[in-house]
């Protein structure tokens, strides 16, 4: 492996026998921790936990661990640790990491440890926005071409990486990584690295776009010439990496037919052969589209064949709290997208449902799911109440600020970034916004101002840390709401 067979420190995790009697130091407890530690322990290592949350660390899984034979520290800082295991959350500028390198001690994360140990190829799915829905989608494609497949890494709901370390031999390993997770990276090599999009997100850990770019495009920066990278060309700054890293490079566009894959005409294509028609795409919104078409690069160069693309393109209506349908009451389709946590994303949310067009059905009939047909015409656009707001997280809101005026018939503003949206809205002459103390108060409003033929739309765009544990608590809330309403 090109410059990463060691972190500097002599460790190479070429094979387990690095594990077995190792005493290994797991920081955060949480989802990717909790896995790592349980993959360690059967590997035969001396694992210690620590986590700062009271919460975690009276969870069941960590009961389960401490059971399993983990021991916990409260001096994690001068633990005894051949290396440790660090949460991507915990940045590298956290005293803990700093004190532990100025040790000696290699700091590794969950991600990177389960890409260095499993025996397969692995498929890599990042970028700004999309990450989830693309890689479910290369997922399910190449398990309906009969592949076995594992899916996970930052994926939420879903398995952290590790977890493949437990299970049985799979075809192909198809992983979201986060910018946190590829910060820290020194082994992940994936045979297929997916950068989807750039824009500004999490510039309160990484400071300045270009250094939250460049965690991202480090994942070109390993892969070697039998390798391939499946890049949007579209995007000015993604385009501009193509010349990092030995993979061959293959591009996926909405605008230009000189791609691999792209949209013309109404229809998906891939080296001139049509696809599919977009109309027959079940996932919402032209963001969706650019999603396909990149997953479909990517399974395209796995040697799968279009009847397992089609099948997943006409019947995959995406992920939980992405663009998701919740409810239909009296001719108002509430959806549910608490995954936006960045302005842009919500932008695009709020785009694609003016855009959907559907069916109003009469009185107070409820249905599960929507007719969620892509409109590719403005004259059918819907009306939208939106509902928006977050924890900041020092990212510009224009564009989303912008959208609003564009899109939505009114704005209903929650968080600790309301009152900076307000303002924005001012600004831009657009008065149909209140600013409300919680999610409840918000669904409450929504139903007074939306009609028969409206849409609700749950898009916060920030994060979730002020009010909610994370985007899924945020949307359980939602759904929950819609669901009283009565």
């Amino acid at each position: 492996m090109k410059g990463a067979e060691t972190d500097g420190h002599g460790l190479s995790l070429s094979n387990t026998d690095e594990i077995e009697g190792a005493n290994v130091l797991v920081v955060g407890l949480g989802r990717s921790g909790a896995a790592a530690a349980r993959f360690l322990l059967k590997a035969g290592a001396k694992v210690a936990g620590f986590d700062e949350d009271p919460a975690t660390l009276s969870s069941k899984p960590v009961a389960a661990l401490r059971s399993a034979g983990m021991t916990m520290t409260q001096r994690p800082a001068t633990a005894r640790a051949d290396w440790a295991v660090v949460s991507p959350g915990i940045s590298d500028v956290h005293p803990l990491v700093r004190g532990l390198r100025r040790r000696s001690v290699p700091v590794v994360d969950e991600l990177d440890l389960a890409s260095r140990l499993v025996r397969g190829p692995v498929i890599a799915v990042t970028g700004t926005n999309g990450k989830s829905t693309t890689t479910a989608l290369i997922a399910r494609m190449l398990e309906r071409a009969g592949n076995k497949v594992f899916c996970g890494g930052n994926l939420a709901p879903g398995r952290p990486f590790s977890v493949a370390l437990l299970t049985g031999r799979r075809d192909y390993y198809v992983v979201e990584v986060s910018s946190f997770q590829l910060e820290r990276a020194r082994w992940l090599k994936p045979k297929i690295a997916v950068i989807l999009n750039i824009t500004p997100d999490h510039l309160n850990r990484h400071r300045t776009v270009q250094r939250y770019a460049e965690c991202k495009f480090g994942i070109l920066d390993r892969q070697g010439s039998e390798d391939h990278a499946v890049l949007n060309q579209d995007d000015a700054l993604v385009r501009a990496a193509a010349g990092r890293g030995e993979a061959a490079k293959h591009f996926f566009s909405l605008r230009r037919r000189t791609a691999d894959a792209y949209l013309s005409a109404g229809y998906l294509w891939f080296h001139g052969d049509k696809v599919l028609s977009a109309g027959a795409v079940r996932l919402p919104g032209k963001h969706n589209l650019q999603n396909c078409l990149a997953a479909i690069t990517a399974v395209r160069l796995l040697g799968v064949g279009m009847p397992a693309i089609r099948s997943v393109l006409r019947t995959f209506a995406g992920l939980p709290h992405r663009l998701e349908f919740v409810r239909r009451f009296r001719g108002v389709d509430y959806i549910n997208s608490s995954m936006t946590t960045n302005p842009v994303a919500g932008a695009r949310s709020l785009e694609a449902v003016a855009m959907m067009k559907g069916k109003v059905p009469r009185g107070n009939e409820q249905v599960r799911t929507p007719n969620f047909a892509i409109s590719t015409y403005p004259l059918c656009r819907r009306r939208v109440i939106l509902i928006a707001g977050g924890r900041e997280k020092a990212l510009p809101t224009g564009e989303y600020a912008r959208a609003m005026r564009q899109y939505a018939k009114w704005v209903l503003l929650i968080g600790e970034s309301s009152a900076r949206l307000a303002r924005e809205l001012s600004a831009l002459g657009f008065r149909r916004y209140d600013t409300l103390p919680d999610l409840r108060a918000a669904v409450t409003a929504a139903r007074t101002k939306a009609t028969a033929g409206d849409a609700v739309l749950f898009a916060p765009g920030f994060a979730s840390f002020d009010q909610f544990k994370d985007f899924e608590a945020r949307g359980e809330v939602f759904r929950r709401e819609v669901s009283n309403l009565g």
